[in-house]
């Protein structure tokens, strides 16, 4: 988070929870969502998605169910004690 805003994102909503954080930005017409899961052993699971807000409708669904949705959990269970690379669409 810190990361992004000192390359110029501004971020627009940032939660951090038990167990999990997400936040989103803007920059230069793109926007940014990052979810971090807490997996064990202080490890952690991240998912990061870059897209144009022109395509900020279709994307929106996505980034709406992320916090709760199934793959979120499966991504838990899977990575287990492993760290997962920051992925970008």
């Amino acid at each position: 988070m810190i990361e992004d805003e000192k390359a110029g994102w501004r971020l627009t909503y940032r939660r951090i929870a038990p167990g999990w954080a997400s936040y989103s930005g803007v920059k230069n017409g793109a926007i940014r969502y990052v979810r971090a899961i807490m997996v064990c052993d202080e490890r952690a699971a991240l998912f990061t998605m870059n897209y144009r807000q022109s395509e900020k409708e279709p994307y929106d669904p996505i980034v709406v169910r992320m916090p709760v949705s199934e793959g979120t959990r499966l991504l838990m269970r899977f990575w287990g004690g492993e760290q997962m690379r920051t992925t970008t669409v």
